[in-house]
């Protein structure tokens, strides 16, 4: 858009000129005022429409001192930003109380700005209707006045800003009367307020200014400011508690929230706005909308009596918190309000819960080393049986047996006690590991070297079964584990393998290398389990003692072993079993240093 005239020219300044230049300064010295005070509610959009105001009146400024109607016509559209402007930040002011009525208009606030966008779209192409202007002409008086003949649009605009002040208006009046006497007394400060720019606006429409060529609407929202102003900075419209209960509800260690009989939130302390992440004041608010949690205690409680309950802050809070509720009652026992005390209790909470997981633990460990003393003192009994009943026929009647019947019994006193060891040592192993006392040292290690000196440590329980062993892990198979561990591992899974394995079967050992990890397979073609069995394979509160092929005992407690250890490690275990088919034991150890 082309500026119809240069600066250069003869400014024709009047008494009207100096009435919006004073407009304007003093409305620019009350938005300087308020951009300093940070706590007043509603302050962004109060700046916007003092702005905006302060903009009209420059505007009104040089509409009066300009002398062609071309430059009249320039200034006058670049009122109309002000004119559709500033209705819509008033209901944005208005709408910043949180106000019983205001949500549901907040929430199609885009519908509000249809009218004037198209108005100003239409003003700034007016070159080409008539649907603002129909006409102009000079004031028969004299004084540099412009009279505008004004088309259907301006009159649809000006009723529809003046309707959206009347809307302001009745949210406020719906508030006012749901609001305690001592607050009432301060809320008609903003009440006059807002009905000083409805007045000058209608007084410009219908053409009933004052002063001919006098525009008093931006005079209007100059006094609606300071009405404003006055009655939320400095009056103070939501404290409602004396100076000196506030001053005790501000240094409060615990979060304080004052509340009317219809819920709204008269005082909140800083400590409650702290814990609950609210980075502005809620005050006016009503407390269903900003904090449901609370509000849902309440409506649970009686709002006559006290009580206090505890309640989990979903996030982005993620707090405990016992809310205490006092009933504040006036003189004559009427309700007044209520006072609402946040008290954090999230550490507590979280000793409580550990607490009852500390003890069902320790319950839950108590019944599963039950279970395990009883199993371990079953199958020790049994092999140390045997071993005393063989050694004691030796003992008593040695000349009485052939050569052959007591190489039998040194064969079976050798198996037991092997037996016998290798449920101690898994014992030991499994004592130290709950105890911590476990040291882990990973290093890189031969898997198929591994396989092969566990295949020498079981070679004659494997020959005695008449059970092959086959190594099918590459040479050149690496893993990085600890030592101990992974030949513990290795060797209650290949000893499992022949132990539920009958003659003639066979237990495979496979490897493939997967990322990072080595996926290790023990196979066998044993008696297999159910799927009941499988699912408790490695429960503790779950072992039983399961006799092998040729009559082995077990306890199971290797399994839970290797689990731990392979866990240890950052690896997985899982089992495939089928009655009479075998079962398949599948688990990863890292190939590098992680």
């Amino acid at each position: 858009m082309e500026f119809p005239f240069s600066f250069s020219q003869n400014w024709q300044v009047t008494y009207i000129t100096w009435i919006h230049l004073i407009t304007a300064l003093i409305s620019l010295q009350l938005v300087f005022t308020v951009y300093k005070m940070q706590t007043i509610r509603g302050r962004l959009p109060f700046l916007w429409m003092m702005v905006l105001a302060v903009f009209w009146s420059l505007v009104l400024t040089f509409e009066s001192a300009a002398p062609t109607i071309e430059q009249k016509i320039f200034w006058s559209r670049l009122e109309y930003i002000s004119n559709m402007g500033i209705p819509l930040m008033f209901l944005w002011f208005i709408q910043s109380y949180d106000l019983e009525k205001s949500i549901s208009v907040r929430r199609y606030s885009w519908v509000f700005w249809i009218v004037p966008v198209i108005t100003l779209l239409l003003v700034f192409t007016s070159n080409f209707h008539t649907l603002i202007w129909t006409g102009f002409s000079w004031s028969p008086m004299g004084g540099n006045v412009l009279i505008y003949q004004h088309g259907p649009v301006f009159y649809i605009a000006m009723i529809y800003s003046l309707l959206l002040v009347l809307l302001g208006n009745i949210l406020l009046i719906r508030f006012v009367q749901k609001r305690p006497r001592y607050f009432k007394s301060r809320i008609w400060f903003v009440i006059a307020g807002s009905a000083v720019p409805f007045l000058t606006g209608l007084i410009y429409t219908v053409g009933s200014d004052p002063l001919e060529g006098l525009d008093i609407s931006p005079m209007g929202i100059m006094v609606a400011g300071f009405f404003f102003f006055w009655g939320i900075a400095r009056g103070q419209l939501f404290d409602i508690v004396p100076a000196g209960h506030q001053f005790t509800i501000e240094k409060m260690t615990d979060g304080a929230i004052v509340l009317d009989p219809h819920n709204f939130i008269m005082d909140i302390n800083p400590v409650a706005l702290d814990t609950l992440l609210i980075h502005e004041t809620l005050t006016g608010c009503r407390l269903d909308i900003v904090l449901p949690a609370v509000y849902k205690v309440l409506e649970e409680g009686q709002s006559t009596e006290e009580f206090t309950r505890e309640v989990w802050m979903d996030p982005p809070v993620s707090r405990w918190f016992d809310i205490m509720y006092y009933p504040l009652k006036g003189p004559r026992d009427n309700q007044l309000g209520g006072l609402v005390i946040l008290h954090d209790i999230t550490l507590r909470k979280k000793d409580e819960l550990e607490l009852k997981k500390l003890a069902k633990e320790l319950t839950e460990l108590n019944a599963m080393k039950d279970k395990l003393y009883s199993l371990i003192g079953h199958d020790l009994r049994s092999p140390f049986n045997a071993i005393l009943g063989y050694a004691e026929l030796l003992a008593e009647s040695y000349d009485e047996y052939s050569d052959k019947e007591r190489r039998q019994f040194a064969v079976s006193i050798s198996v037991a006690s092997k037996s016998a060891f290798n449920l101690l040592e898994n014992l030991l192993e499994w004592s130290r590991i709950q105890m911590g006392r476990t040291v882990y040292s990973p290093e890189e290690l031969n898997l198929n070297l591994m396989v092969n000196e566990t295949f020498l440590l079981l070679r004659l329980n494997a020959q005695d079964k008449g059970i092959q062993l086959r190594n099918r892990v590459l040479p050149r198979e690496k893993i990085y584990a600890d030592k101990n561990m992974a030949s513990a591992i290795l060797r209650n899974l290949i000893s499992n393998g022949i132990k539920y394995t009958s003659a003639g079967g066979h237990v495979d050992i496979t490897a493939i290398t997967r990322e990072k990890m080595v996926e290790i397979t023990v196979t066998d073609t044993g008696i297999g389990m159910n799927p009941e069995k499988v699912k408790t394979l490695f429960r503790l509160d779950a072992i039983q003692s399961t006799q092998g092929t040729a009559r082995e005992k077990g306890t199971g407690l290797g399994l839970l072993l290797c689990r731990e250890f392979i866990e240890k490690h950052g690896g997985t275990i899982t089992v495939s079993s089928e009655e009479g088919l075998g079962s398949r034991f599948v688990f990863t150890l890292p190939v590098i240093r992680s």
